[in-house]
């Protein structure tokens, strides 16, 4: 009985003691649960005020490298290719005859029309004697000529027809692919190739309206790239866009001439306007999603606001304000990450 007893009351400790856990550990739960209120947590930010600055007139906009010539090599006559010396990566010239088609019935029809030719020529010289001796007619003759100048075109169709034969490189560049290879059939228009010309190239930049009509066909512009850093290339204005875009920027084409780039590679180019100025610029570090959605924090007391902006011309660590802040305001430049809109702030200015 004592014994029972005993028992009974260790299982009712353990079960006192389990529970007391239990109790406890969802205490703590819940208490992690509670939301932190971090509105109230001010956020330690950098900060800079907006004002206007020298601009000495040169300008350096982001472009892309594209390709000036590409072309494909197409045959314009059916025939079997009967050789073709290129590969993908080959060098060809513009010009060079890089493939032949299987022309030896045309060779033999060349010639058989040759050999018709001497003769129809012999037959037309006897028939002008004759007629010139009043032994023959001047029909004889004139059938004679035309028998000549029929063959002499045969003869012409059969020469451009083995012309048409040669595969040939319609531009400089390197291969880039190749469809077929000696052996196989083609017909008129069956592309053989692509080939790209890998020197002339041209980089295209997109130029706000402020600057574009300080350009000129044929200026000259700097152009680097983070490639070599060591070294600058020259552009030559080609193109300017007649119209601009929804953003009043217009496309302005430069062409290269450099075998050390590649098409796809972005570079800088950098335009020398000649035009100095005071405008109003921030920081690059202070647009929190870059030029293409910009917009920045500005501090109103001890709270950060989001701010639209219009920007325009990059001055190398800056960027040009063209809309939506005026000089002496506030605009975050570090902590951004750590912001939204309303967002409290402790700032350490910058300036």
């Amino acid at each position: 009985m004592k014994k029972s007893f005993i028992i009974t009351l260790s299982l009712l400790v353990l079960a006192g003691a389990i529970s007391f856990t239990l109790v406890k550990n969802k205490k703590k739960i819940e208490a992690n649960k509670v939301v932190v209120d971090r509105s109230i947590i001010p956020v330690a930010v950098s900060t800079i005020k907006v004002d206007f600055q020298p601009f000495d007139g040169k300008v350096s906009l982001p472009a892309n490298l594209e390709l000036t010539n590409e072309a494909t090599l197409a045959i314009g006559v059916q025939g079997k290719i009967e050789k073709l010396s290129i590969e993908v990566g080959s060098r060809v010239s513009k010009g060079q005859v890089i493939g032949q088609l299987d022309s030896k019935l045309k060779i033999i029809n060349l010639k058989a029309n040759e050999l018709t030719l001497s003769k129809l020529e012999k037959e037309y010289q006897r028939n002008s004697d004759l007629f010139k001796g009043n032994a023959g007619t001047e029909l004889s003759v004139i059938n004679s000529k035309y028998d000549v100048e029929n063959t002499r075109i045969q003869i012409e169709q059969v020469k451009q027809q083995i012309a048409d034969g040669n595969i040939i490189a319609p531009i400089s560049g390197i291969v880039t692919s190749r469809k077929l290879m000696a052996g196989e059939y083609v017909s008129p228009g069956t592309v053989i190739a692509t080939i790209v010309d890998d020197v002339h190239l041209k980089a295209v930049v997109f130029v706000n309206e402020k600057d574009v009509y300080q350009l000129k066909l044929g200026q000259n512009a700097t152009i680097s790239s983070d490639v070599f850093p060591d070294k600058n290339f020259v552009g030559t204005v080609k193109f300017i866009t007649p119209k601009g875009d929804e953003n009043h920027n217009y496309r302005v084409e430069l062409q290269m001439h450099t075998n050390q780039l590649r098409a796809g590679t972005y570079v800088m180019v950098n335009f020398d306007l000649g035009r100095k100025a005071s405008v109003l610029q921030i920081p690059k570090l202070a647009l929190v999603e870059g030029t293409k959605n910009p917009y920045v924090y500005v501090v109103e007391g001890n709270v950060a606001k989001v701010q639209k902006i219009t920007v325009g011309r990059e001055m190398g660590e800056n960027i040009e304000v063209v809309a939506g802040l005026q000089a002496g305001q506030e605009v975050v430049t570090s902590g951004q990450i750590n912001l939204t809109n309303g967002s409290k702030i402790s700032k350490t200015s910058n300036q």
